[in-house]
């Protein structure tokens, strides 16, 4: 399970068991507050009942004559009363006096418990004693919401204790409102836990989705994918990113020199042996035509290791780059008239043609990135089309509007194509196919050196063969660029396309 899905299953655990244990200790405290809250009135009530009772003293005898005849009377009163969700239309409070050896005198219920002893009842017993008398007692054992409550007070006479008066509520008349409260707290409850466990999942989540995201990071940079680890989340997880960003860099500069090292090492081989083998055959006697043959194969080795060298430092160059680091507005059809007129010479040496298709051109296509790169990028594909042209071939360029107003490069010559075994590798670093003239391969880094300079643009190359026309076969390649905005090309002019000075320059 991820990380994040724990922490967030251990936060909702810990924060749920707390929250339902406090939720279940007020709820269950619920009835033993109400039984306190409606003690407190009874004890009022018994005294000043009580103190009634004193005024109708005989020589320190109870007569409950009067008190029977007023509770007969309010028994039979007629009302309604609302008491939130309660509806009430009788007395539920009921009185018995007992004298001062415990016997009941009076009883406000139907008088069935007068003459019983209840001297041992606690009521009685603590009260005829000066204490504080109450009692909760089941009339069935068995059901707890049978419970009554009893509160006493001393009647008195000339300081003297001689008899209780005993007030009794039954438990079942606060039911209702016990009831209420707990489903009120039960709703409650649920209410709140839903908020704490959205609310607490959410802020988790929010906290700890960076480590997915710096995860997934990881994951692209294990799988050779060229891309950087971004600065996100907070405190630590912004300090994790940043070592993880550095501790990438580190490895994969350390990755990047190993596996260049071992391709340079080996493509450098062929031309230095050839060299080797040329200047030991100098040594001896031979005619003057085949050393200077042997002089003009270490010259011809000599240029391409030179060129292999250059081109792998032009690549190299923007490798290691994950973003671009100029962003100038660039006119590619300015830049593709430019690098065109360039390698005329070349072409013409070869009795190659180049020619500008139409108009288009010259229109004006604005892309944003590195002129520079930008320049090299389109003078390798020029180079690569003009190489594996036959003599009297001629090389098509074009500048068009692709989908989404993308701005397009289009170049076809008139070669051998490209063959079906050499289609997934024709970018790979340091592939290349032999001439069909020369039997010569080139550096095998100029397309991967294009190929990078439209990722980094935000745009894409293809190479593949074009369609026959008129008996007529050969490659065509096409370099897609995002276009600039309208609002851009009002606001900003296309820089030049100057190919000269800078890392890159050939």
């Amino acid at each position: 399970m991820r990380i994040t899905l724990l922490i967030i299953a251990g936060f909702l655990l810990i924060a749920g068991g707390g929250f339902f244990l406090l939720m279940r200790t007020i709820r269950d405290d619920v009835e033993r507050q109400y039984s306190q809250a409606a003690e407190e009135p009874l004890v009022d009530l018994s005294h000043l009942l009580a103190a009634m009772v004193e005024q109708d003293l005989r020589d320190g005898q109870v007569d409950a004559s009067r008190f029977r005849e007023a509770f007969e009377s309010a028994y039979r009163r007629e009302f309604h009363a609302r008491i939130y969700q309660m509806e009430k239309t009788k007395i539920d409070t009921h009185v018995y006096v007992t004298d001062r050896e415990g016997i009941v005198r009076f009883d406000s219920d139907g008088g069935r418990r007068e003459g019983e002893d209840f001297s041992e009842m606690n009521d009685v017993y603590l009260t005829l004693r000066g204490r504080y008398g109450v009692r909760a007692s089941r009339s069935d054992p068995e059901d707890s919401s049978t419970t009554v409550f009893h509160v006493a007070a001393p009647i008195r006479w000339r300081e003297e204790i001689v008899g209780v008066l005993t007030v009794a509520r039954p438990e079942s008349v606060m039911a209702p409102f016990i009831n209420e409260t707990k489903r009120r707290i039960l709703t409650s409850s649920v209410i709140a836990g839903a908020v704490v466990v959205v609310l607490g999942a959410g802020w988790t989540y929010w906290l700890l989705s960076p480590i997915g995201l710096l995860t997934e990071r990881a994951r692209r940079v294990k799988g050779g994918e060229r891309t950087t680890v971004p600065e996100t989340g907070r405190a630590e997880l912004r300090t994790l990113s940043r070592e993880l960003e550095g501790m990438r860099r580190e490895l994969e500069g350390r990755h990047y020199v190993e596996n260049y090292v071992q391709a340079l090492t080996h493509e450098l081989k062929s031309p230095l042996a050839a060299i080797r083998g040329a200047a030991e055959l100098l040594d001896e006697s031979m005619p003057e035509a085949q050393r200077a043959r042997f002089l003009e194969n270490i010259r011809a080795e000599t240029d391409r290791s030179e060129e292999l060298v250059r081109r792998l430092l032009q690549l190299v160059s923007i490798e290691r780059q994950s973003e671009l680091e100029r962003r100038d507005p660039i006119d590619l059809g300015a830049i593709t008239t430019e690098e065109c007129g360039k390698l005329a010479g070349l072409a013409e040496a070869k009795r190659v043609a180049i020619e500008l298709d139409g108009s288009d051109p010259g229109a004006p296509a604005v892309v944003r990135g590195d002129p520079l790169m930008l320049a090299i990028a389109v003078r390798n594909l020029l180079t690569n089309a003009i190489d594996f042209s036959p003599e009297g071939g001629t090389v098509r360029v074009r500048i068009e509007r692709g989908e989404e107003g993308a701005a397009c490069l289009l170049i076809e010559d008139e070669g051998p194509g490209v063959p079906d075994y050499a289609a997934d590798r024709i970018f790979e670093r340091f592939y290349s196919l032999k001439h069909s003239v020369t039997g010569r391969k080139g550096s095998g880094l100029g397309l991967c050196f294009a190929r990078e300079t439209a990722r980094l643009h935000g745009g894409e190359i293809t190479l593949g063969n074009r369609e026959a026309d008129a008996g007529k076969t050969g490659a065509r390649a096409l370099l897609r660029l995002p276009q600039m905005g309208e609002s851009q090309d009002a606001s900003s002019s296309p820089a030049p396309s100057s190919s000269s000075g800078g890392r890159l320059a050939s």
